[in-house]
Parts: structure tokens; sequence; C-alpha cells
């Protein structure tokens, strides 16, 4: 090996480690900001107080968009012909048991229910009971 090519591989290392650490140290702090209110709010995602968790659009490739205290928050955030995964994310989870219907309690302490039906994975009707 030539000390040219010797002092090149040395550069080349130290490029790549300082790459590293300063792309380490970035997704650090992105991490930091969505697990705020504020920064999940900015990411254009839902914040669930209860848990005090982040839910982005990832959680749907998670299989887990978690549970909202107050899903009918969401229901004028979606429309006909959304897809489930678009549902989920405004409303939280359904109900256990979800297949071509799905239900939400309208609150944490509410006793009203939000109805889905999905045809094909899109929503095809969604009664929401009305906010008071």
């Amino acid at each position: 090996m030539t000390p040219v090519t010797a002092h090149l591989r040395r550069h080349l290392a130290r490029y790549l480690l300082l790459l590293m650490s300063a792309t380490t140290a970035l997704g650090l702090l992105l991490w930091a900001i969505v697990r705020t209110e504020p920064g999940c709010l900015a990411a254009q995602g839902h914040w669930s107080s209860t848990a005090g968790q982040c839910h982005t659009r990832l959680c749907l490739l998670q299989g887990d968009c978690g549970q909202s205290a107050a899903p009918i928050t969401g229901c004028a955030k979606v429309k006909r012909g959304d897809s489930r995964g678009r549902v989920y994310f405004h409303l939280g989870n359904p109900l256990p048991g979800a297949g071509n219907a799905a239900q939400w309690p309208d609150s944490k302490a509410g006793n009203s229910m939000i109805l889905a039906r999905f045809e094909d994975d899109r929503l095809v009707s969604l009664a929401c009971p009305v906010t008071p």
C-alpha cells in the first residue's frame, strides 16, 4: 500500500466516523422532539395524553395506532373512501373484533359509539355521535 493510499483511507475512515456520529445525534434529537406533544404535532402525529406517547403514521406499519381518549375528535378528519389505515390513524385502534365493521367509544367517559363500515379496506360509512 502506498503512503498516499494509506493517507486517503485514514481520511475516509474519519469522514465516515464523523458522518455516523452526526447521523446518530440527529436521530436522537428528532426522537427526543417527537416524544413531546408539540414535537408530535409538528411531525403530523397525534398525541395520546393518557399514554404520553406520539403516534405517527408509522403506527400503521407497526399495526398499533394506540387508544385515543377522545376518538370523536378524529371524525372530522376522515371521509368516505379513506383507507382503513387512515381511519385507524385518526381514531385509534378500534374495539377488538373489527372486520368489515369497526367501533370505538366516542370518548373515554362517553356512552355513545362511533361506527365505521369498510369494503375492501375503504371506508363506506361513518356514524359519529354529535359532539356537545
